[in-house]
């Protein structure tokens, strides 16, 4: 294989690149989130968990992974951070002992009301650039992508 044709195959461009751009695009999300949100110590991961026990109400830590996408590890260190505000609270399963039960405590469901309000605000800001259609094919994209092929 000639040089020219060695340097033709390493060319390549990052910024053209699929997780080049999801990362850069969930950044400047991270970035209007971190702006936009009441509670400065909230992360968005925290509050998609948060969302997710407020909807499940009383959930086992494999069902709020399940929903969330979040390892069981990750997890773990998200619930026991939001446990020590007291923004939800963990106790025993009396069904299944070795079982964890997370719920929202009253002061997670007061920072809920402000912060639901202020996310939709956040993702309306996120996809600001798109046109109304862009912003669907987008979406829908991006839900395709997300699914697990597992």
């Amino acid at each position: 294989m000639s040089d020219a044709a060695k340097d033709a195959q390493l060319n390549y461009d990052l910024e053209q690149q699929i997780g080049y751009l999801l990362r850069r695009a969930y950044q400047r999300h991270t970035s209007i989130f971190q702006k936009e949100i009441s509670d400065e110590h909230l992360t968005s991961v925290q509050f998609a968990v948060m969302v997710t026990v407020q909807k499940l109400g009383s959930a086992p830590l494999v069902q709020i992974s399940h929903e969330t996408a979040i390892d069981h590890a990750t997890l773990r260190d998200i619930v026991s951070r939001l446990k020590k505000r007291d923004l939800i609270k963990v106790i025993q399963d009396s069904a299944d002992r070795r079982q964890k039960l997370v719920s929202i405590t009253s002061a997670g469901k007061t920072l809920l009301e402000v912060a639901i309000p202020a996310a939709r605000d956040i993702t309306e800001e996120t996809l600001s650039p798109l046109t109304p259609c862009e912003r669907l094919a987008a979406l829908e994209v991006l839900k395709k992508l997300a699914v697990s092929s597992d």
